[in-house]
């Protein structure tokens, strides 16, 4: 049950003290809402949407342009959500400042720019936290840090990617260790591809408050459509073990869950073992109540609406909407 009495970082970082304690993510922002987008997606409008609705955490995408500048934009070009079209790292800063960012299927273009990052951790408050993802890989780590530094809200910023890979693993340490400036590391596990064994290795080499757990699925059973196209996992998967609940609580560390919307541009994989936006919004209990029952202390969602509104209603939080 969410304690307002601790800054946000401090309850983020401390799972076994603020046991019970689940923080909503809000996906590129909170730029959807009831299944339409309503904002640009990793917009400074869906940012502030995000803080308004009460989200613990936004997740934003990184990119870098030609000369340096750290923006915030899901691809690695602009075709899709911009009014301009090219490779964003073939591409000067002072051209993006022109171009409006647009509905992906309408192409309707919404009242707001292509944000920076320093304008997104400006944008953030006292009261929210960020997840950023490195699109370009970890070496961006230490200047997303220093942007997080220069912006005043270190402490308030995790970065993620994936980090399959002893070597990877290594690799991220070393980053970490020498940082001037520290920012928590999510890594990102699929669980049919890294297990409980990789779980183990990144809890026990890395110093992480949280970790991000993909639960993918291979298609259903024959004869039943629904369920031969997605697929609906039962027990959660390897990383929402009790093996992995025990791993992760031996090492006070969070676990991530992402019951984002399928991609239907991304056929056949999913990130939540079918428990997603879709199933949440008819049966809300067999998504967030069954992550919850199985350790996710962390929920990134499409609908940050409409999951604060469960948590309130089923006694997760005390704040009011």
């Amino acid at each position: 049950m969410t304690s307002n009495l601790a800054p946000i970082s401090e309850r983020f970082r401390d799972p076994i003290t603020h046991c019970g304690e689940i923080f909503v993510t809000a996906h590129r922002g909170a730029f959807i809402k009831d299944n339409h987008v309503i904002e640009a997606e990793n917009s400074l409008p869906a940012i502030k949407r995000a803080r308004k609705l009460g989200c613990d955490m936004v997740e934003v995408d990184v990119h870098f342009t030609a000369d340096g500048t750290a923006v915030v934009i899901h691809d690695d070009t602009l075709d899709r959500t911009t009014t301009g079209s090219g490779v964003i790292a073939a591409t000067a800063y002072a051209d993006l400042k022109e171009m409006s960012l647009i509905h992906p299927g309408t192409q309707h273009p919404f009242k707001t720019h292509l944000p920076t990052l320093e304008e997104v951790f400006i944008e953030l408050g006292p009261e929210m936290m960020i997840n950023v993802e490195c699109k370009t890989g970890i070496d961006a780590i230490p200047e997303i840090a220093a942007i997080a530094n220069n912006a005043g809200v270190s402490k308030q910023v995790t970065v993620k990617t994936n980090s399959r890979g002893a070597a990877a693993i290594g690799k991220v340490a070393d980053i970490l260790a020498g940082l001037t400036n520290p920012i928590d590391f999510i890594p990102i596990l699929i669980d049919q591809v890294d297990g409980v064994e990789t779980l183990r290795k990144v809890c026990e080499d890395l110093p992480l408050s949280c970790v991000e757990c993909v639960v993918e699925l291979p298609k259903g059973p024959k004869g039943f459509v629904a369920l031969d196209r997605l697929g609906i996992t039962q027990d959660g998967g390897p990383l929402f073990s009790i093996e992995a609940r025990k791993i992760t609580e031996a090492n006070n560390i969070r676990r991530f869950i992402n019951t984002l919307y399928v991609d239907p541009s991304i056929p056949n994989t999913q990130w939540n073992g079918g428990r997603n936006c879709q199933l949440a919004r008819i049966a809300p209990d067999s998504v967030y109540a069954f992550w919850i029952a199985r350790g996710a202390s962390v929920i990134q969602t499409d609908e940050p609406e409409f999951l604060l509104g469960w948590l309130r209603a089923n006694g997760f939080r005390l704040d009011q909407a």
